[in-house]
């Protein structure tokens, strides 16, 4: 008897792993934002703006490769829990024009090359179709002066 339940219980797992694949076309979010991250470690930029709305492909790519020249730290992200608290300058790669959605939101740390942090959500469509980026967002921490000059000087080199 033990043995039947252990087989349902494994059935019943696989049949749901399998349901949700075909749901979201096979490819998990996860997965999307870990292809997206690696695009951005390798500098593939063209790569990393192609998982976006096609509208906003080619100023995605621009913004991208804007950043990494104004504020490197892509090749160090990884994944955190949550932002910080405090002030923050974000700046937001092309979201999606249009009517709000279900999204899945990744966040992720990285050390810039002047040495300090930076923080990124990652927002992805979750509405049962391949996922797709929706936005990428820059946190530049802006907690004291010096910290919001230098948030702001960034922003501005990559909005440039």
């Amino acid at each position: 008897m033990r043995f039947k339940i252990i087989s349902l219980a494994a059935l019943a797992l696989f049949t749901s792993t399998v349901c949700h694949g075909s749901a979201t076309g096979g490819i998990s979010p996860d997965r999307v934002a870990g292809q997206f991250v690696d695009a951005l470690q390798h500098q593939r930029f063209k790569e990393a703006a192609a998982m976006f709305a096609p509208e906003a492909t080619q100023k995605a790519e621009r913004t991208l490769k804007r950043a990494d020249d104004s504020l490197g730290g892509f090749a160090t992200m990884h994944p955190v829990a949550t932002l910080p608290d405090g002030k923050s300058i974000k700046l937001e790669v092309p979201a999606h024009e249009g009517a709000a959605q279900k999204f899945v939101q990744f966040r992720y740390a990285s050390t810039a090359s002047d040495g300090q942090p930076v923080f990124y959500e990652l927002n992805l469509t979750a509405d049962g179709m391949p996922p797709r980026v929706l936005s990428f967002g820059l946190h530049l921490p802006a907690n004291d002066a010096p910290s919001a000059k230098r948030a702001n000087q960034l922003a501005s080199a990559i909005n440039r």
